[in-house]
């Protein structure tokens, strides 16, 4: 048999290592290929969960937040309106202070006076002193 046939007839075994080598490198860097992948998909699907549950979160604490702004807004409008109503009373206290003052004042001085008297026509205002004159039209337009 010529050496040539046995060559090609034989299984390849001096040729076939140099491939085996590649193809056995080929072979694990396939794999090492689709386990990065599952990794990276495994990693991406865990990050996505994990953005859906912080989106749960900052929903959840948005709608909280959202009842507790209604709430410290009635409240605040309500303290508003408590206040207005006591701005005005405390007007009206202050005016009434101030007229009370001017009495008390006003008492002072005639108490100081003890000389000064006061006439029955301001004692009795609802009693006529005096001669009554009628009042005519006549009189009130001379020219």
């Amino acid at each position: 048999m010529p050496p040539s046939f046995a060559k090609a007839g034989s299984s390849g075994s001096e040729i076939d290592p140099p491939n085996a080598m590649v193809d056995e490198k080929r072979r694990k860097r396939m794999i090492s290929n689709r386990e990065s992948a599952r990794r990276s998909r495994m990693k991406r699907q865990k990050y996505m969960e994990d953005l859906v549950t912080e989106k749960s979160i900052l929903e959840r604490k948005i709608y909280e937040d959202n009842k507790k702004y209604a709430a410290l807004w009635q409240r605040h409008f309500a303290l508003e309106s408590d206040n207005k109503v006591l701005t005005d009373e405390k007007l009206k206290l202050a005016e009434y202070l101030k007229n009370l003052q001017q009495v008390l004042a006003s008492y002072n001085v005639i108490e100081s006076d003890q000389d000064l008297e006061v006439s029955d026509r301001f004692l009795n205002p609802w009693q006529v002193h005096g001669s009554v004159k009628s009042i005519t039209a006549s009189g009130m337009f001379k020219v």
